[in-house]
C-alpha cells in the first residue's frame, strides 16, 4: 500500500513536470528552452526531481505517461522538419540580404568619397573665381 502511494505521488510529480516542460516553464535550469523533439522519460524524471531512470516501461502505471512523452516528441519532430526547412530558407535569405547590404554600403561610401572630392573641387574653383574677380590673377592649377 505504501509503495502504491509513493508511486502515485511520483507519477503525479512526473505529470506536473511534463506539463511544465510543455508550457515552457521548467524548474530545472538545463531544461529551459528544451526542444520538445528531444523530450525523453529521463528529462521528465529529472524535472520531477527524480533520477533519470525513475520512469520505466516495466511499471504499468508509467506506461500512459511514457506514451504521452513519445507522442509529444513525435509531434514536435514532425513540426521540426518543416520548421527546420523554413529556418534554413530564412537563414539563406538573410545571408543574401546581408551581402546586398554590404555591397550597398560599399557603393554608398564610394559615392560619398566622390561627392566630397567634387565639393572640394567646387570650393577651390569658387575661391579661384573670387580671387580672379578681385583683380588678382590666380591660376586654377596652383590651388589644387
Amino acid at each position: 500500500m505504501k509503495n502504491d502511494h509513493i508511486s502515485n505521488t511520483g507519477l503525479g510529480a512526473c505529470e506536473e513536470a511534463i506539463q511544465r516542460l510543455l508550457d515552457g516553464k521548467p524548474i530545472v535550469a538545463g531544461h529551459v528552452g528544451l526542444d520538445l523533439s528531444k523530450l525523453t522519460a529521463s528529462i521528465v524524471s529529472l524535472e520531477a526531481g527524480f533520477d533519470r531512470g525513475y520512469l520505466k516501461r516495466s511499471r504499468k502505471s508509467h506506461l500512459p505517461l511514457l506514451a504521452k512523452i513519445e507522442a509529444v516528441r513525435a509531434q514536435a519532430s514532425k513540426g521540426t522538419s518543416t520548421n527546420g526547412r523554413q529556418v534554413r530558407q530564412i537563414e539563406r535569405q538573410l545571408a543574401v540580404l546581408r551581402k546586398e547590404l554590404e555591397i550597398a554600403q560599399i557603393q554608398r561610401d564610394k559615392v560619398l568619397a566622390q561627392n566630397i572630392k567634387l565639393w572640394e573641387r567646387v570650393r577651390k574653383l569658387e575661391y579661384s573665381l573670387v580671387i580672379s574677380r578681385s583683380g588678382k590673377v590666380e591660376h586654377i592649377g596652383r590651388l589644387q
